[in-house]
């Protein structure tokens, strides 16, 4: 292989993967705002950060991508708390407050 085709194969690989982690991440916004909304619970900064990211096997035994995202949240508009959600490739696996 030339350094040009690992360089296009690497370039390829970055941008799936900020592509899909775009994707999750999108995903991981709308559980953590219903969460919230379900629990009368202020969603704060609108959005959610990515904490951890990992490799882990799913049950039929495939690597996939593990990503724990965090977000914020307050019961008063005061006091701050932290949820979390966590996926395993592009499936919501756990969501908590």
């Amino acid at each position: 292989m030339n350094g040009g085709l690992i360089l296009l194969l690497c370039l390829g690989l970055a941008l799936w993967f900020w592509q899909d982690t775009l994707r999750v991440r999108e995903q991981a916004q709308s559980v953590a705002q219903e969460l919230c909304r379900r629990q009368q619970l202020q969603f704060l900064d609108g959005t959610v950060s990515l904490q951890h990211i990992g490799l882990r096997r799913s049950d039929r035994g495939r690597l996939r991508l593990h990503r724990t995202f965090q977000f914020s949240y307050s019961t008063d508009g005061v006091e701050r708390r932290t949820g979390f959600i966590i996926t395993l490739g592009n499936h919501v696996e756990q969501a908590g407050l």
